[in-house]
Order: C-alpha cells, then sequence, then structure tokens
C-alpha cells in the first residue's frame, strides 16, 4: 500500500513539474511578440555612403532647404575645432563659408568673428553651433534681416571629460539672398562637386550682411 501510495505521489509530482515547465515557457516564450525597429545613421556627408536614396531638393521643400541653408551658414560663421589648418583655410576663403558670402559679409566675419574662433582653436578648445530659431522681420534703419538665435556649446579644456561645456546663446541679423534650385553655372557646379566642395555653396543662397547683437 505503501509503494502504491508512493507510486501516485511520484507520477503527481512529475505532472506539477511538466506543467512547470510549460508555464514557465510560455512566459518566456517573447518570440512571436518581438519586433525588429532597424535604424539607420548616416556615417558621411557624401550620400554614396548613405543607405538608400537621398532626399531630393522637392522632397524637402523650399522653406526646409532655406533654413538648412541658414543653419549651415550659421555653423560656419561660429563653430571652432582645435585644429588651427583648418581654421585658416576658413580665414583664407578656402571653405563653404566664402561662396555663401558676399565680400562685405565675409569682411564683417573676418574682423568680428574669425579673431575669437582663430584664438580658441589655437588652445585646443571645441564648440559646436545649433540654430534655436530663425525669424524674418523689418530692422530699423537697416532693412529686413533674418533674425537667428543660436547656441553655442563650448568645451574650453581638451580631453578633460570632468569639465562641463559651456552653453551660451546669442542673437545674429543675416540680409538673406535664396531662390530655390542651384546656381545657374552647371559646369561651375559639376566641377565644384567633383573635386569635393561643399555642396550647401552650389545653392542660390547668399548672405549681403551680417549684424552681431551688441
Amino acid at each position: 500500500m505503501r509503494r502504491l501510495i508512493l507510486f501516485f505521489a511520484g507520477l503527481i509530482l512529475l505532472a506539477l513539474m511538466f506543467a512547470m515547465l510549460l508555464f514557465t515557457g510560455a512566459i518566456y516564450d517573447t518570440v512571436p511578440q518581438t519586433r525588429l525597429h532597424p535604424h539607420f545613421f548616416q556615417p558621411d556627408d557624401n550620400a554614396n555612403r548613405r543607405p538608400g536614396r537621398p532626399d531630393s531638393v522637392s522632397d524637402i521643400g523650399d522653406a526646409s532647404m532655406r533654413e538648412m541653408l541658414i543653419s549651415k551658414y550659421i555653423t560656419e560663421m561660429f563653430y571652432v575645432t582645435p585644429d588651427t589648418a583648418e581654421t585658416q583655410r576658413r580665414i583664407s576663403g578656402e571653405t563653404s563659408l566664402v561662396h555663401m558670402s558676399t565680400r562685405q559679409s565675409f569682411q564683417t566675419w573676418l574682423d568680428e568673428i574669425a579673431p575669437a574662433v582663430e584664438e580658441l582653436s589655437a588652445r585646443g578648445v571645441l564648440r559646436t553651433v545649433s540654430v534655436i530659431d530663425a525669424e524674418f522681420q523689418s530692422k530699423t534703419d537697416q532693412g529686413e534681416y533674418w533674425k537667428i538665435t543660436y547656441q553655442l556649446k563650448t568645451w574650453e579644456r581638451p580631453n578633460d571629460f570632468s569639465v562641463l561645456p559651456v552653453h551660451q546663446t546669442g542673437i545674429v541679423y543675416l540680409d538673406i539672398y535664396y531662390m530655390p534650385g542651384l546656381r545657374s553655372d552647371t559646369d561651375y557646379v559639376s566641377s565644384y562637386l567633383e573635386s569635393g566642395g561643399d555642396p550647401s555653396a552650389v545653392f542660390r543662397f547668399g548672405v549681403f550682411d551680417i549684424v552681431l547683437q551688441e
């Protein structure tokens, strides 16, 4: 009798263990609920290294393209890298900044902004730029300008991650020329891009004047 009881008790234990295994497997069986959401990151400015077809100018839209070009210009004005050779190329007019500027606006940059950029670069400082707001408005005594609010994030001490970056907000007024499309000189555009020129300089966009807020 005792052996019979032990036998049935063993069967019950085995059934309980099997049921627990099924229950546990059902809880952790997440395969039917698994969803893959791939994300692609742009590895380079060159379209050849991007996955998929790049957006066309018509896909982006004229207003968005103008905002992107404004943001590009503001970045070119204020960013700093700890590379003095690169900074000298900007000052010498070998980057897209000079192609997007008139002689007057580029000279304003050279006189009022470039000296600080050059000094920070020599000290190994890194500074990034972001546009917070771009608003078209009339500016008293100087015509119609775009009011650009931007933020600078500056790492004062290179390779020292214990020091937090310094955040600064500023305002600059730009007298902007923009028309949809690329520059009409197709031969120049083609040769410029084939030689590795910055694509932002081939659009019909330019800055006539720069006024820094006091």
